[in-house]
């Protein structure tokens, strides 16, 4: 940490609040210390140290030309360009304020590699990044580089008006089909490719199943149930009723039996914390030798960790117990199969038909149960994108979430409380699933949106689950219903992890911790491990609680961070998708509602979920923006567009490389889709002389 760092809140240090960081040694920091104020950036007064009145630190937002310090609780800096040295977007900084705000110091680097395209020309080469970057970089060294390829480039050397890199990765050339993904991927830091250490490690694993002080599970018939084209299939299930209960039987992968603590594998997997789903592939927290073969509960012999319930008829859980198992699942079933059995369908087995007729009743009470404690129900767009062999994108379908992926969540979450409250309960260090109550300005923003619907809202005061449950159910027949969902999301607080069983506001659960995926999810990895030497073979229980309280936090902190890089990542690789598939579409014309406004955009979704602007300034008045109401007011014509609004836009421009979508309003009747033809819904001409007649009449 630099020196500097701490200072960035304004407050004043002593030396031991210093010290007792952690970072440097006594004479060290001494040191540092006594060089900051000479150089007149510290202020010292008896022992207490803080920044000099025209000295600030803050992160930095840089556009084309120019940039803005930002800081907390006071206006932004202004910076030119010539004012900041080598200092790169999002980079921490220490400026002196003046007439001109000055670049100082870089305390903390945000960006220490990049993904360029090589350019030759005439014996030449040039790097150019992917995105904008306000530095050229000089590739250092004796490389080879050939024209077209896509490269990333380590910075090696900050240097007043360039950079000096070298090559880390060579990624692919530029007309390769899979090109855009992989550079999102190694642009935002995402860990591609596994250490060979890391595949010889996973590539020497014994596959022989032994059945040695295990459970071998032989009465149950276990299916799994996952989309059509997965492979690392985390959990199976099976159900049977016994004397009027449920034994619902879960049993989850047991990936801590081959992945060791402390092993290279082990240390590759909490790097990534996650498996990432992009629209083409999946990049695996796991080498695929287990996430899609000894791990992934497949028609065989495998190892699990099972938990045993029981439940009543009405949906209350009488009895549990976990156990390290060997299973056999019996049949692999399909959202879709089952999904087709439910709308009246066969799977030409009575034994299967009956099992899941009777997992249906179950989930219903489940599903019940947790709406009484005021579970939230959100529904959000998942994408499906349908590729050609050049991975060009032909189509997007909206992923439908039917009978069976919902009972699939009811016995997952319900098996995930189990094991959160479990070890809750016996007072043991573990790994909880957080999510926290909403914040008072998060749910006024959201009551104020709601009300520009003409949605009635609560006061903000004491808001429970069960307060957002009733608005959930009161829209259930809106046309709005998708946006409201999407509005109160955004409200939410991000769900984390951590020691700290703080609850999880949107399940309504004081206890939960996530097991049920640990091919993909860490977390879950990390539970098993402590379920297994706190429930099945505890040993040495002192030196155990003390090495879990040293380490289940920092685990946390990294799986927490890293499942915010894969949602980042998941959501502009959807972003790129849907720019490329709308890319030979300019011109036509969408019915869309308003789904977002702010002074400068009207944000419209038009058909499957997908977004783009308007630009505020190419409407033909001028409109004021009323923060409060979420809305824009023509001041001539006192035209409003407020959330929900019904338009009829025309696609103007798609910039693929920007990801972004931009309509123009071409009018604000709806027109009636169903009086038109097929051939005719998306061409122009014939929607703008339709448009033209009603709006004439």
């Amino acid at each position: 940490m630099h020196i500097l760092e701490p200072f960035k809140d304004k407050r004043v240090y002593s030396f031991l609040e210093l010290l007792e960081l952690g970072y440097w040694d006594y004479e060290l920091l001494e040191k540092l210390l006594n060089e900051k104020v000479d150089n007149g950036i510290l202020r010292r007064k008896k022992d207490n140290y803080s920044l000099e009145r025209k000295f600030i630190i803050g992160r930095l937002d840089l556009k084309e030309g120019f940039g803005f310090l930002l800081l907390e609780g006071m206006e932004d800096l202004y910076l030119q360009d010539r004012d900041l040295g080598t200092a790169l977007d999002g980079d921490l900084v220490l400026v002196r304020m003046g007439r001109y705000n000055h670049v100082i110091e870089v305390l903390k680097r945000e960006t220490e590699e990049v993904v360029c395209t090589v350019k030759k020309f005439k014996n030449q080469i040039f790097l150019t990044p992917n995105k904008y970057f306000r530095l050229p970089i000089r590739l250092v060294g004796r490389q080879n580089v050939l024209d077209g390829e896509v490269v990333l480039i380590k910075f090696v050397e900050y240097n007043l008006g360039y950079i000096d890199g070298r090559i880390e990765e060579r990624i692919g050339f530029i007309n390769d089909p899979d090109i855009d993904i992989l550079t999102l991927v190694y642009e935002y830091g995402f860990p591609y490719k596994f250490p060979k250490e890391v595949i010889n490690e996973a590539n020497s694993l014994d596959r022989e199943i032994k059945k040695d002080d295990r459970f071998v599970v032989t009465d149950e018939y276990i299916v799994t149930i996952d989309g059509e084209d997965a492979k690392d299939l985390d959990d199976a299930i099976s159900l049977k009723i016994v004397d009027g209960n449920y034994h619902l039987s879960v049993h989850i992968a047991d990936v801590s039996h081959y992945v060791k603590k402390g092993s290279s594998i082990d240390k590759e997997a909490l790097k990534r914390a996650t498996s990432a789903y992009l629209a083409d592939r999946v990049i695996p927290m796991l080498p695929q030798r287990l996430s899609n073969d000894l791990c992934s509960l497949n028609e065989e012999e495998k190892y699990a960790l099972s938990v045993f319930m029981i439940i009543n008829d009405k949906g209350e859980v009488v009895s549990h117990e976990i156990k390290e198992t060997v299973i056999n699942v019996n049949r692999r079933l399909s959202y879709n199969e089952v999904n087709a059995y439910f709308a009246g369908g066969s799977l030409k087995n009575k034994q299967e038909e009956n099992m899941l007729d009777n997992m249906l009743k179950l989930s219903k009470l489940l599903k019940e149960q947790r709406e009484k404690e005021g579970s939230l129900e959100f529904e959000s767009v998942e994408y499906k994108y349908i590729l050609n062999e050049n991975n060009d994108i032909v189509d997007i379908q909206v992923r439908e979430h039917g009978i069976s992926e919902g009972i699939i969540e009811q016995f997952m979450i319900l098996t995930n409380q189990i094991v959160g409250s479990h070890l809750f309960y016996l007072d043991l260090p573990s790994i909880y699933r957080v999510h926290e109550k909403p914040k008072d300005e998060k749910l006024l923003e959201l009551f104020t949106e709601l009300k520009a619907l003409d949605i009635n809202t609560p006061k903000h005061k004491n808001i429970t689950p069960k307060t957002l449950q009733a608005i959930i159910r009161d829209v259930e027949d809106s046309p709005n219903k998708r946006l409201v969902h999407e509005l109160m999301l955004k409200a939410m607080n991000r769900a984390k992890y951590t020691m700290e069983p703080l609850g999880h506001f949107g399940l309504a659960l004081k206890y939960y911790s996530h097991f049920t995926a640990p091919i993909r999810r860490y977390p879950d990895l990390l539970l098993h491990r402590i379920v297994k030497d706190f429930l099945i073979r505890p040993n040495n229980l002192e030196k155990t609680i003390s090495y879990y309280e040293e380490n289940i936090e920092p685990i946390a902190i990294q799986s927490s961070k890293m499942e915010r890089l894969a949602m980042t990542l998941e959501r502009e690789v959807d972003k790129l998708k849907i720019a490329e598939f709308m890319e030979d579409k300019v011109g036509n014309i969408y019915e869309g509602i308003v789904s977002g406004v702010t002074k400068n955009q009207i944000f419209v979704e038009i058909d499957k979920g997908i977004e783009g602007a308007v630009l505020v300034r190419t409407l033909e008045d001028y409109y004021n923006y009323d923060e409060k109401r979420r809305m824009l007011v023509g001041e001539k014509t006192n035209e409003v567009f407020k959330l929900g609004k019904k338009l009829i836009v025309k696609l103007v421009s798609v910039s693929v490389e920007l990801r972004q979508i931009t309509f123009e309003i071409v009018g604000k009747q709806v027109i009636k889709w169903k009086l038109l033809r097929k051939t005719e819904k998306h061409d122009t001409n014939i929607l703008l002389k339709r448009l033209m007649k009603r709006e004439s009449n």
